[in-house]
C-alpha cells in the first residue's frame, strides 16, 4: 500500500523503533496531530544533552520519572502529569531512579497548541486529574482496538481541553526567598522521585518518607503543598491510582492484588480512591482500557 493510500490514522502495535530517547512502541496519526508511545530506554542518573525541541508538544507520564531540565526550568516528572515544549527549548533529560518510563507525546500545530496553552504559564510541568488521565489511556486503548479517526480525533481534542485547564498547576514557591526556594523545589523533586520508583516507595509512612528525602514530616508535607499546590496524601493517592491504571492496560486482571501491591487497606478502600480520583471503579476501567471492545 502507498503512503498517500494510507489512512490517517496509523497505529503501530509491534515496531520498535530505538532512538535515542528510546523506544517508540506505536503511534496514532489523525487530525493533523500525532501521538507516540515512548518507552524510554536511557539509564543515566546524570542530565544527557542538550538537545532542541523541534515542535509544539505536549507530553504525558504514564509510568515510572524522570527529571527534566527545559528553558532553565527543572522538574520532576511522573505519572500525576507531564510537561509542554515549544519550538527552540533546549532540554536535558535524567534518569535518577533508572530507565523504563512510560510517555506518550502529543504533537499539535502552532495555531491549535497557542489556542490552549499560550499565556504565562507558570511552569512547563503541568498535573492532571485522574479523569483526565483516564482520558489518556482510554485513547490508547481506543487506538490499539482500532477506533476510527473521528472517535480519535475527538478523544485527542477532549483530552488536551482537559490537559489544559491544568495546565500551570505545578507552580514556583514564590512566598521563599530564591535560596530557600530552590532548597524547596529540590526537597519537592526527591520525594516525587521516591514515590515515582513504585510500589515500595508508594507504601512508606509520611515519616519513612521524610527520613529518605532527609525532612521533618511538617517540613516536608509543609513545603510541598506550598510547591505543587496539593497535598501529599492526595499526590501520592494520584500516583497509586496511576500505578493502578498501568496495571489494568498492562493486563492484570485482579483488583486484589492490586490493592495489596499499592498498600490499600482492601479491595473497598482501593475502589473508593479510584472512584474520587477518576470517576470510575477499578472493574469499569478494566474493561474500558481493555485492547478489545
Amino acid at each position: 500500500m502507498s503512503e498517500e493510500s494510507r489512512s490517517t490514522r496509523e497505529l503501530l502495535h509491534d515496531e520498535v523503533v530505538r532512538e535515542r530517547r528510546g523506544a517508540l512502541r506505536g503511534r496514532i496519526r489523525t487530525a493533523g496531530i500525532t501521538v507516540q508511545d515512548i518507552l524510554c530506554c536511557e539509564d543515566r542518573a546524570g542530565f544527557v544533552g542538550p538537545g532542541h525541541a523541534d515542535g509544539y508538544t505536549v507530553v504525558l507520564s504514564r509510568s515510572g520519572g524522570y527529571l527534566r531540565r527545559i528553558a532553565g526550568e527543572e522538574f520532576f516528572v511522573d505519572a500525576s502529569g507531564g510537561y509542554l515544549t515549544r519550538p527552540g527549548d533546549e532540554h536535558r533529560v535524567a534518569h535518577p531512579i533508572g530507565p523504563g518510563d512510560r510517555s506518550t507525546e502529543i504533537r499539535v500545530g502552532a495555531e491549535l497548541f497557542a489556542d490552549r496553552f499560550d499565556g504565562p504559564p507558570l511552569s512547563r510541568r503541568f498535573t492532571i486529574t485522574g479523569a483526565t488521565d483516564v482520558h489518556h489511556r482510554a485513547l490508547l486503548a481506543a487506538g490499539r482496538r482500532g477506533a476510527d479517526d473521528f472517535e480519535l480525533a475527538d478523544r485527542l481534542h477532549r483530552l488536551l481541553d482537559g490537559v489544559a485547564a491544568s495546565a500551570g498547576h505545578w507552580r514556583t514557591d514564590t512566598g521563599a526567598r530564591p535560596a530557600a526556594a530552590r532548597a524547596h523545589g529540590r526537597l519537592v523533586r526527591d520525594a516525587c522521585a521516591v514515590l515515582a520508583a513504585g510500589t515500595p516507595g508508594l507504601r512508606l509512612s509520611l515519616e519513612e518518607l521524610a527520613r529518605t528525602v532527609g525532612a521533618s514530616p511538617h517540613h516536608l508535607s509543609r513545603v510541598f503543598r506550598a510547591v505543587t499546590g496539593t497535598t501529599l496524601t492526595h499526590y501520592r493517592n494520584e500516583l497509586r491510582i496511576r500505578g493502578v491504571l498501568h496495571a489494568l492496560e498492562e493486563g492484570e486482571g485482579s483488583l486484589r492484588a492490586l490493592s495489596y501491591a499499592y498498600g490499600f487497606a482492601d479491595q473497598a478502600h482501593l475502589t473508593r480512591v479510584c472512584r474520587s480520583h477518576t470517576g470510575h471503579v477499578p472493574s469499569a476501567l478494566r474493561s474500558l482500557l481493555a485492547d478489545r471492545a
